[in-house]
């Protein structure tokens, strides 16, 4: 075999290397990316639903609240219906486990519940100004996520802890 030949020989080795390990980094970025794409997604769509809930749940407690004895029993029976579908869907999109932000949702869902024949404005204003909080973490962690990728544990715990604090400074002031 000539020099000629064997460089040949080893140029063709180097770009089939060079090709398959170019084609192995971009599966792997494809995958990552579809990952954090579909993640992503996800908890934006979670953000608009909670946020609906919350919304829808809060109208109701405010509108029954105000009109209860202007109501027909059928229909203080379908706002209770409907108030309870919202409540336990609303469990459902918090995790029981989160001890700051979920379980105090849940709670005061709870507490407007069993309120329903007294005002419900000040639990009211609470849910949402904690919801307000929550879905702006939630927000910044979508953000984030679409940035940079997975988020590493250590700056997930800082932005949870971040918002925490505001939120009790906004509660302080009130």
């Amino acid at each position: 075999m000539t020099t000629a030949e064997i460089v040949t020989l080893v140029g063709i080795g180097l770009t089939f290397f060079v090709g398959v390990f170019n084609l192995v980094i971009t599966f792997r970025n494809v995958r990552k990316t579809a990952f954090i794409n579909s993640v992503t997604a996800a908890r934006i769509k979670y953000i608009q639903e909670l946020r609906e809930s919350i919304s829808e749940f809060c109208g109701l407690a405010h509108s029954y609240a105000n009109r209860i004895y202007k109501l027909e029993y059928k229909e203080v029976w379908e706002l209770h219906k409907k108030a309870d579908n919202l409540r336990y869907l609303i469990r459902l999109y918090l995790n029981p486990e989160d001890e700051y932000w979920d379980t105090k949702i849940i709670a005061l869902i709870d507490q407007i519940l069993l309120k329903s024949d007294k005002d419900p404005t000040e639990p009211i204003n609470e849910l949402i100004t904690i919801t307000q909080y929550l879905l702006k973490l939630e927000w910044e962690g979508a953000k984030r996520e679409s940035e940079i990728g997975i988020i590493p544990d250590i700056e997930k715990k800082e932005l949870y802890n971040k918002y925490v604090e505001r939120h009790k400074r906004a509660v302080e002031k009130k």
